[in-house]
């Protein structure tokens, strides 16, 4: 039976013991449990919001995604940071 996607992650991320873009996790994860490009497709959406409610993973600069527990509070705090004011000023550019 294959693992849920966002297991897989976390075990690719601990394996490769760094950060790994979005996009490159992602195609690993699909990668282990030999997914086709059209359940690639139907589950892209649903593995970024599980990647990001799921308190083991932190996003941190350019759509890189890490373990947690590997980052001092600080570091994702100023990622998250970082994030938020590219938010706001492209609302306040709108």
């Amino acid at each position: 039976m294959k693992q849920p996607m966002i297991d897989v992650a976390y075990e690719v991320l601990k394996e490769t013991n760094k950060e790994l873009v979005f996009i490159d996790l992602f195609n690993a994860v699909c990668d282990r449990n030999e997914l086709t490009e059209s359940q690639k497709e139907d589950r892209i959406a649903q593995f970024y919001t599980d990647l990001s409610l799921d308190g083991r993973f932190v996003c941190m600069d350019n759509n890189s995604w890490d373990i947690k527990s590997r980052h001092r509070y600080e570091e994702v705090r100023k990622a998250n940071l970082a994030d938020i004011l590219i938010d706001d000023e492209m609302i306040i550019e709108e």
